[in-house]
């Protein structure tokens, strides 16, 4: 009964250590990144990008996440799930999943 514990345990901790590597990690400041960083979130691509930093230079920094709303191209449900990944202050840190990489240089490639 204990070794089936401790095989459990074990199991649990290889799994809490590979989750790393299977998601975004770090965040973006909507206030300072460029067109390229917003880019790197899931689901904003290069006309919401730029749609972000051109609202940002006519209205000044963003004062809060959920004024982001604004911006035409992102629901409450997108913003919901980019959540995690932003901040109004600090250094841009955001380091986008493999999968995620992958996905932008497929789309920027069927658009050409």
């Amino acid at each position: 009964m204990k070794v089936r514990k401790v095989v459990w345990c074990v199991v649990l901790f290889l799994c809490a250590l590979s989750v790393p590597l299977y998601t975004a990690q770090g965040v973006i400041n909507v206030n300072t990144a460029t067109k390229e960083e917003l880019m790197m979130l899931p689901g904003i691509g290069e006309k919401t990008a730029s749609t972000i930093v051109a609202y940002r230079q006519a209205n000044g920094p963003f004062k809060k996440i959920d004024d982001m709303r604004e911006i035409k191209g992102i629901s409450k449900k997108k913003l919901g799930k980019l959540r995690p990944s932003l901040v109004l202050t600090g250094p841009n840190t955001y380091i986008p999943t493999q999968a995620q990489k992958e996905a932008k240089k497929t789309a920027s490639k069927t658009q050409q």
